[in-house]
């Protein structure tokens, strides 16, 4: 495929202070890394691995004193580098493992030699090697871990484990700063018919706006068919898995377009840098090095050029080449004063001195990050300063100002990058906040707080107290309804379930509190639906019972505490027996609704003596059903027995109606005389005298 599929502009001359400048700082990219013109003078003959019990050693043995340098990699992995050296690459060792490394191999870089291996995660090394010995000479354990210096503050560690893996290690796909070069439709009817003309150029589009979903899979279509753009669509799908985190099957997508059309790496620039970055992420730094600076030195003239040392100076430092990234960091910062390069190399150095800063010289850092947001013009770049600066200040600052930042950086990038990691930074800061106010002295504070931060309270809901000093602010401040309200959208939080029993409590009581008996309810149901086994169900249960007692359901309260007549069952609450047995007598299951009013008669410590009387009179009518009518008497014996009974009276007649019933007269005229003589309800003084009447007859006649 011999024609050009993208339109590119030509190149005006370069400024030559911009030109000189530009191949200067590509100079001190390439030099020290690149191959060295010495012959090769040293030799690797004998590696040897010692495990001991804390660490593991490795001595690598050479032919003379070696040149070399030590570096870590993304992955946990280490490098030696060891200058001007060939020798054996020891196959064996790439599977060998211990506790503490692992995949040693052993790859020629022109005169150079490297032995990469994973370190363990909790391990650190130290070198004890000497400049005399011919040998290198390593230890790995987690006794050599460096010790980076986290937060002073207490509750900021959340903040503080994450922050290294963003830092150094947060790697997601850089922006060439090169534009977009689209492909020329002209060009493409040569090929394709209307309709694919149409769905390559939606997927360029697509790829454009960072629909890549959409993009990958209009793109795979065309890589996937043998035309003339299979090798763009090739190109371009490898372009996307780039942008999507995909990089080896970018790289393996790239290798395969060019080996069928390596001219189009010349007509599209940002394609090659991608290209690059994606040779570098596979651990090839010098061939990815090389096509890299080549890309920079023909873009030169171009505004965009120091923006790509700054991102070639990224991969060097992604790569573990922190000092030659620093150079060139350096040298754009201090030669492209006017470019938006300036302010990224100054970002990019500021970010190698990020994980040494400590509460007592974070803050020049911390300004140097707010004034690079400041100046930038590029969104992107803005967002990363402020958000940098913003992190500084959630480790190492005040609570509440670092609070006060991230709520404004959170307005002012609603969907950024950094959604998720601002979230919970606010939440850390949040409850050191609540953790060290005094809200006891003032509730409505606290009020107002839980509200500006209802959606960030996880941390909180951890802290000892925090529900039961939210309910007591809200109540001191006589505040219900909000209580409520607040309650609710907690309740729905997964973070808060440690506490969401507690919560559907303190909502049932605060319901019940302001008469509002529906959202008792809804409380008490969702508490039993979704804690079934919570040692407190049972009791929510009769509590639920009690909400359809007073609702006057006597059947949905029959459904809810029968069980309590069950063998082995013991009501958490006594008067849900008397509830039962009311409800059971309505319903006119008498057997029931007596053996109800039994166990709630017997449970004698917890009774409620308001309703004694008539939790008497239910058990006694329930004994009248049944036919037991001498269990009714031995009842109303004990209710007349009641202090301060105001149903004495009633319970007075009650008897001597059983009497009479029962054929004992004399008992019954002796309860309904006395009645006659001492009572004091007019009402049962009449009914008492209209039954004495026909036993009086009877008595005369006699």
């Amino acid at each position: 495929m011999n024609v050009p599929l993208i339109s590119y502009s030509g190149s005006r001359r370069p400024p030559l202070l911009l030109l000189s400048v530009i191949l200067s700082i590509l100079y001190v990219l390439v030099s020290p890394l690149g191959e060295a013109e010495a012959s090769i003078s040293n030799r690797l003959y004998r590696v040897d691995i010692r495990s001991h019990q804390d660490y593991t050693r490795v001595i690598v043995r050479l032919a003379e004193p070696p040149v070399y340098t030590l570096t870590t990699i993304p992955g946990n992995r280490l490098r030696i580098v060891i200058q001007d050296t060939g020798g054996t690459l020891f196959k064996k060792f790439r599977r060998y493992s211990d506790r503490n490394i692992g995949g040693l191999t052993f790859l020629r870089r022109g005169d150079s030699l490297l032995i990469t291996f994973q370190v363990a995660a909790q391990a650190g090394f130290r070198d004890l090697s000497r400049p005399d010995v011919s040998a290198i000479t390593l230890d790995v354990g987690a006794q050599f871990k460096p010790k980076v210096s986290g937060p002073v503050f207490q509750g900021r560690e959340k903040i503080w484990s994450g922050v290294e893996k963003l830092v150094r290690d947060f790697d997601p796909p850089l922006k060439s700063e090169i534009p977009f070069s689209p492909t020329d439709r002209q060009i493409l009817k040569n090929f394709l018919d209307d309709n694919d003309q149409k769905l390559f150029v939606s997927a360029e589009a697509a790829l454009y706006r960072g629909l890549l979903s959409e993009a990958e899979e209009i793109f795979a279509q065309f890589a996937s068919r043998q035309i003339p753009v299979r090798p763009l669509a090739m190109y371009r799908l490898a372009e996307t898995w780039y942008k999507l985190q995909k990089y080896p099957q970018a790289l393996s997508a790239f290798r395969e377009a060019e080996k069928l059309w390596p001219a189009y790496l010349g007509f599209n620039p940002g394609v090659t840098f991608y290209y690059g970055d994606s040779i570098a992420r596979s651990g090839d730094l010098s061939q990815a090095r090389l096509l890299l600076t080549g890309l920079v030195g023909r873009l030169a003239d171009k505004k965009y050029a120091p923006a790509l040392l700054v991102r070639l100076g990224d991969i060097l430092s992604r790569q573990g080449h922190d000092r030659e990234a620093l150079a060139i960091y350096m040298n754009v910062a201090e030669n492209f004063k006017d470019n938006k390069a300036n302010g990224m190399a100054l970002m990019r150095r500021a970010d190698l001195q990020f994980l040494q800063a400590t509460p007592w010289n974070y803050r020049p850092l911390s300004d140097t990050y707010l004034g690079a947001s400041r100046q930038s013009g590029d969104l992107d770049m803005r967002e990363e300063s402020l958000f940098k600066h913003v992190l500084l200040e959630s480790i190492h600052g005040d609570a509440g100002e670092a609070l006060q930042l991230v709520i404004s950086f959170q307005k002012k990038f609603p969907r950024g990058v950094y959604v998720a990691v601002i979230r919970t930074i606010r939440e850390v800061l949040v409850a050191d906040v609540y953790r060290n106010s005094a809200w006891r002295k003032d509730p409505s504070s606290l009020v107002r707080f839980v509200e500006e931060q209802h959606d960030y309270l996880s941390g909180c809901v951890e802290q000892p107290g925090f529900l039961k000093a939210v309910v007591t602010a809200y109540n001191e401040s006589g505040r219900p309804i909000e209580l409520i309200k607040l309650l609710d959208s907690l309740a729905e939080r997964q973070w808060a379930t440690p506490i969401t029993p507690d919560i559907y409590l303190e909502i049932f009581d605060s319901s019940e509190l302001i008469g509002d008996m529906a959202t008792a309810e809804r409380a008490i149901k969702s508490f039993l639906r979704k804690f079934p086994a919570e040692p407190r169900s049972r009791e929510m249960t009769e509590r639920l019972g009690e909400v359809y007692f007073a609702a006057d359901k006597h059947q949905q309260v029959k459904e809810t505490l029968l069980w309590l007549l069950n063998k082995g069952e013991k009501a958490r609450i006594p008067e849900s027996y008397y509830r039962l047995g009311r409800s059971l007598w309505s319903l006119q299951l008498y057997p029931q609704a007596s053996r109800a009013m039994d166990l709630y008669l017997a449970a004698k410590s917890a009774r409620d003596a308001r309703l004694l009387p008539d939790a008497y009179y239910v058990a006694v009518s329930s004994r009248e059903n049944i036919g037991d009518r001498k269990g009714a008497l031995k009842l109303l014996d004990a209710a007349l027995k009641l202090p301060d009974n105001r149903r004495r009276e009633e319970f007075i007649y009650k008897s001597g109606d059983i009497y009479l019933r029962d054929g004992n007269i004399s008992r019954a005229r002796a309860m309904f005389e006395q009645l006659d003589k001492d009572g004091k309800d007019r009402d049962w003084q009449k009914l008492a005298r209209q039954a004495l009447a026909p036993i009086d007859i009877k008595s005369a006649v006699r």
